[in-house]
């Protein structure tokens, strides 16, 4: 008898976690009927109007339900690597680091098909979906050697071939699926099995990759909110009231030059 799920759900957290953003952001999404465009990664949002922000909410959004349930059927297959403890640390330390490089990544390959290649609809090309960061992820455990891979619990492919045959099975049963998106991931995870591994397991780098992260999202944010820099504050009309004869004229006049001093104060 398998593990009960109340505990598969204990013994992976981040996983866990991740799964019910996803879908809480797919429910959304769909509530307020926002689709590609609103939330994509496309090379002319990011790059020419620096929406930078879409590099996190694209691989957090799905908006189609199979596209949803694929992703995180394969990422709760991947959750066995975490089984709690340090594992669930590394999963927390490295996913930002598959979920940022795979997008600049992808963005990369966009660029250069445009000025490259003269592939002018890659300008308009978005993608949506954590696959790039699953497929990261199969890419940096098939290089940390192990051993295998279920998709959808039912095809065991061995981990060297899962990044590959996940792309295969993944564009026959989604036809839109993004090629170069997924094909990013795996970059990014044998990059950061071979070249980075020393950057993205130390805390102090993590963290900063948090902090410029936070930063770029908050001022590409900040360009594209509009928040207003000052109140209008309304006219205070004072009463007029008559002016009485007292024999001290210079009083009177004082008060009245003070007064519509503040008048004409409130006024400017």
């Amino acid at each position: 008898m398998g593990t009960p799920l109340h505990l598969q759900i204990l013994e992976r957290p981040v996983t866990s976690i991740l799964i019910t953003l996803c879908t809480s952001v797919w429910a959304w999404l769909n509530h307020r009927h926002l689709g590609y465009q609103d939330v994509g990664l496309s090379h002319d949002l990011v790059i020419h109007n620096r929406q930078f922000w879409r590099i996190v909410t694209s691989q957090l959004s799905h908006v189609d339900y199979i596209h949803l349930l694929f992703n995180m059927t394969s990422l709760w297959s991947l959750g066995g690597f975490e089984q709690g403890g340090q594992n669930s640390i590394v999963v927390l330390q490295q996913s930002p680091w598959l979920l940022v490089g795979s997008g600049l990544i992808c963005l990369a390959i966009y660029h250069a098909a445009v000025y490259f290649f003269h592939k002018e609809h890659y300008r308009h090309v978005t993608a949506v979906g954590y696959s790039a960061v699953i497929f990261g992820w199969m890419a940096l455990l098939s290089a940390r050697g192990i051993s295998n891979f279920s998709i959808f619990g039912m095809v065991q492919l061995p981990m060297s071939l899962a990044p590959f045959g996940a792309l295969v099975i993944t564009s026959v049963i989604i036809p839109q699926a993004s090629f170069i998106g997924h094909l990013s991931g795996i970059l990014m995870g044998y990059l950061m099995a071979y070249v980075l591994y020393g950057l993205t397991v130390n805390l102090w780098c993590s963290l900063a990759l948090l902090a410029l992260l936070t930063a770029g999202c908050v001022y590409s944010l900040r360009e594209h909110i509009s928040v207003p820099t000052a109140f209008h504050v309304p006219n205070i009309h004072l009463p007029n009231f008559a002016r009485p004869t007292l024999p001290d004229a210079d009083i009177e006049s004082g008060a009245d030059v003070a007064l519509l001093s503040s008048q004409q104060g409130s006024h400017q």
